[in-house]
C-alpha cells in the first residue's frame, strides 16, 4: 500500500491517458454508470465523465483517490471516488459497466479473493451489463521466464519492474528515479493464468466471454501478448 501512496504523484507522468482506451470502453459501454475499480488517479474515470458517463471511482490508496478528486475538480467534470476495497463492494445491480484495469485484479492475495472480487462485480452489473478487466499474461511470464516488465521511460521519470517468483506470489519489484531521488519498493502479486480467470469468470455467472491481447488488438495470443483485456457480460 505504501507503494500506491508514494507512487501516486508519479503515476500520471508514467502512465498518460491513452486514447485507445478510452474509445475501447466507449465502444463497450456506449452509456450508463460505470464502476471503475482501482481507479489509482482518476485517469479513467474523469474520461469516462468527460463522455457524459456517470462514474463511480475506488481505490485502496487515499493518495490516489486524493490526486482523483482534485483532478476531476480541475477537469471540470463529476467523479464519485471513495477510497475502498474491492472485496468490500456491496453494491447490486447498480452500474452499466466496471472497469478493473492496470493489473489491479492480482494484487489480490489468491484466487478464492479473485473469485470474490468477480462475484462482487457480477452483482454490481445491472443485467446485460459489461465488465472489462485488463491483467498481464502470467502464462508468457512463467513460459518465457521473464525477469520482468519493459521499463517505463518518461520524460525526466525511468520506473523500472522486475519479477520473482517464490513458489506462490511473484515479488512485484520495482524502482522509480526521477533524476533526483529513488524510490525502492516491493509489492506482492497473484500469478493468475488465464484459464483460470475464464472459470472464475464463468462461475460467477458471466457469460459472453471474450479476450483480446490489448486495447489496441483484436484477437488474443496466449504466447505473445504480453497483457490481455477481457470483456463479459452479465
Amino acid at each position: 500500500m505504501n507503494f500506491y501512496n508514494n507512487f501516486a504523484i508519479y503515476y500520471d507522468k508514467i502512465f498518460p491517458r491513452n486514447p485507445k482506451v478510452i474509445q475501447y470502453m466507449d465502444r463497450v459501454f456506449k452509456q450508463g454508470h460505470i464502476l471503475d475499480i482501482a481507479c489509482g488517479t482518476g485517469e479513467y474515470s474523469v474520461s469516462l465523465a468527460h463522455l457524459n458517463y456517470q462514474v463511480t471511482g475506488l481505490d485502496i490508496s487515499e493518495q490516489m483517490i486524493h490526486y482523483a478528486l482534485t483532478k476531476a475538480t480541475k477537469e471540470n467534470v463529476k467523479v464519485n471516488f471513495r477510497v475502498q476495497n474491492m472485496l468490500d463492494i456491496e453494491d447490486q445491480s447498480l452500474y452499466e459497466g466496471i472497469i478493473c484495469i492496470g493489473n489491479s485484479l492480482v494484487h489480490l492475495d489468491s484466487e478464492s479473493e479473485i473469485k470474490s472480487a468477480l462475484d462482487r462485480m457480477y452483482q454490481a452489473l445491472k443485467p446485460h451489463g459489461s465488465v472489462i478487466i485488463q491483467v498481464i499474461n502470467y502464462d508468457l511470464i512463467f513460459e518465457k521466464k521473464l525477469p520482468g516488465l519493459s521499463t517505463v521511460t518518461n520524460q525526466e521519470i525511468s520506473f523500472y519492474r522486475n519479477y520473482e517468483f517464490d513458489g506462490s506470489k511473484i515479488h512485484f519489484k520495482t524502482r522509480l528515479t526521477d533524476g533526483l531521488r529513488v524510490f525502492v519498493d516491493e509489492t506482492l502479486l497473484f500469478p493468475l493464468k488465464h484459464s483460470a480467470l475464464m472459470a472464475m469468470l464463468s462461475q460467477a455467472g458471466f457469460k459472453d466471454i471474450k479476450t483480446v491481447g490489448g486495447f489496441s488488438h483484436e484477437s488474443f495470443d496466449l504466447k505473445q501478448d504480453i497483457t490481455y483485456v477481457v470483456t463479459a457480460k452479465k
